[in-house]
This record gives C-alpha cells, structure tokens and sequence, in this order.
C-alpha cells in the first residue's frame, strides 16, 4: 500500500509540476520535407520527463531567427540546435549553461567533381557555391575557406542545401560546400560528385539551458542524455537526430566556436 501510493504521489508531482519547455531546432536542410511533429519525439520527451519528475512541452522548428528570438528573450528552457553558432553565443553572452553535445562532431564538406584537395589554397580565386552567409554552415564555408585564401575567392549563396549540390552538378560553379549532416549530401553519389575536402569538425547539434531551469534539472538531464546508448530505448532517441550519443564535453571547444566565425 505504501509503495502504491508513493507511485501515485510521484505521478500526481509529474502532472501538477510547472512544464519544462524544450525547443527543437532542426537545421538538417531537408527542404520540401515537412516540419517533424511534436508527437516524433515523445519518446524523448518522457525521457526527459521521468529524469527531472515534471512535464516536458515541445517545440520543433527549423527557423533560426526565431530560435535566436527565443535565446534572447528566455522563451526556452533548453534549446537542442543544429545552430551550434547560436548556442556559443547563448553561453558566451546570453549567461546560458552548457549541458551536452552530440557525438559526431558536424564540419563542412567541399564537394566537386576533381580529385581531392591537399588544402584550399588551390580554391584562389574560384567561385565556391555555399548556403547563405548567416546559417552556421555558410559561415563555417567562409571561415575555412578565410583561413587559407583570406579574401581571394568568390562567395555564391544559396538558400537551400540542394542548389548547392545543383550548382556543382550542372557545372555552374566547380566546388561547392555544405554541411557533414545535411541531407544533400546523401545524393552525392548518384550524381557523380565526392567530398574533395573536410573542414574542421565542430561541436553538432550542441544542448544548451537558459538562466530559469534549476542546477538539479540541468544535471538529470546532461546525465540522461549521455547515458543514452546504454539502453534499447536510448538509441531510438539518438536515432531521431542521426548521432550516437551525447557527451557532458565539449563547452571550452563551443565558447571556442564564435572566434573561429567572426570573420579575421
């Protein structure tokens, strides 16, 4: 009897318990495909939800204005983003707390139909098809392509992931840059194109907390989530973001991110 009604009390907490609200941000570049449903990541949700005994409300968009409009104004307990730029800044500026990344790190591919390249250097003066300058991946294109060429090459932005791969394939532009986990990149081989350089990897698909959530959540969280692979059910969830698993590292390397972009 007393174990019933322990079971019930914690279950009565969960439900009266003010609700933590997890914003998704999905940056994949899968375009034309619809926006995935808040019901995609139950199995996350109650994750979370038996880790910290409260209620978790979703929110899933791939508009990165409004998340960044949702960092600023503390409409977000955590943020889970593609966006690893935008929660660098929510930890360097904003006062947010690192709680994980995900496990590969992202990078940028440089794509064409030549042999691989030893460095970019060989880019001088080319034309290099990349999504458009204010998506992390279009601002990790330039930084690596600064730190060989300095100015000595032609930016041609896109809005999409697949007008690049296009671009490249049509013979528009010779080389063209996107990100390791945009879904483009998957038709590489169908049409005839390779990855001829990597970029350098960076933290993927970073969690970030703003001020409000309380240190104890934080923690359960970060040490739910890194746990993830041990359990049946944990690779379900890790399957939904196409990594293999979270770590509780990786903060110096994300405060780090933002001096990399800001342009030299």
């Amino acid at each position: 009897m007393a174990f019933g009604l322990a079971v019930s009390m914690c279950a009565s907490t969960i439900l009266i318990a003010a609700p933590l609200k997890l914003v998704i941000h999905d940056d994949t570049g899968a375009e034309g495909e619809p926006l995935p449903t808040q019901s995609r990541y139950n199995l996350l949700k109650q994750t979370i939800e038996r880790a910290i005994s409260r209620p978790v409300d979703i929110v899933v968009t791939r508009d990165r204005e409004r998340v960044a409009d949702m960092m600023e104004r503390s409409q977000g307990d955590v943020f889970i983003t593609h966006g690893s730029d935008l929660a660098a800044k929510a930890v360097l500026t904003l006062g947010y707390s690192f709680v994980a990344t995900a496990r590969p790190d992202v990078h940028v591919a440089f794509i064409g139909k030549s042999a691989p390249l030893e460095n970019l250097k060989e880019l001088q003066g080319k034309a290099v098809a990349m999504p458009r300058a204010e998506s992390l991946a279009g601002q990790m294109c330039l930084a690596e392509l600064r730190d060989f060429l300095g100015n000595k090459f032609i930016a041609r932005h896109s809005r999409e992931y697949s007008a690049v791969v296009w671009a490249v394939e049509n013979n528009v532009e010779s080389v063209g840059c996107i990100a390791s986990h945009a879904k483009a990149k998957e038709s590489l081989a169908a049409k005839k194109l390779k990855v001829i350089y990597e970029g350098r990897p960076v933290p993927g698909l970073p969690i970030v907390a703003s001020l409000g959530l309380p240190a104890a959540d934080r923690a359960a969280i970060a040490k739910v989530l890194s746990n993830l692979e041990e359990d049946g059910a944990g690779a379900a969830v890790l399957k939904l973001f196409g990594v293999t698993g979270f770590t509780e590292g990786g903060e110096a390397r994300l405060r780090a991110l933002s001096s990399w972009l800001k342009p030299k």
